[in-house]
């Protein structure tokens, strides 16, 4: 897989994913992260630093089962997105969400993302499975 492409982007973001939100493992996703890192989803830190203390404060620390489940995902040369049902705790009603990465040189520069609750009455399998 080479450095740059689509796939590898993909597996990077992957295991970003899987490193920050589900592991909470900060010190690794810091590592996966651009020292200029931007995060456009607004009241959630700024840069880096800042985008990992707000997530570990206001998430980690709060609801420590978070939980962001990929239910697919695509890229486009150093885009890759991500189409995923959050459970934000056991037995909490879960979310489904659109994550967009930017990828420079191996490592997450840049976030976007959208989110939207599950409507009452609705399975999640039905907003994220094959119809």
């Amino acid at each position: 897989m080479e450095h740059g492409s689509p796939a590898a982007n993909k597996k990077l973001v992957a295991e970003f994913i899987q490193a920050f939100y589900n592991d909470k493992d900060f010190s690794r996703a810091r590592e996966l992260m651009a020292e200029d890192f931007v995060n456009h989803r607004p009241d959630v830190g700024t840069g880096r630093e800042g985008t990992l203390t707000a997530f570990q404060e206001q998430v980690a620390a709060n609801l420590p089962e978070f939980t962001l489940e990929v239910v697919r995902s695509g890229a486009d040369e150093d885009l890759v997105w991500t189409h995923n049902l959050l459970r934000p705790s056991p037995g909490a009603a879960p979310m489904v969400s659109v994550d967009i990465f930017r990828v420079r040189d191996g490592r997450v520069c840049e976030h976007w993302d959208v989110a939207q609750p599950i409507p009452d009455g609705i399975e999640p399998g039905h907003l994220v499975g094959d119809a």
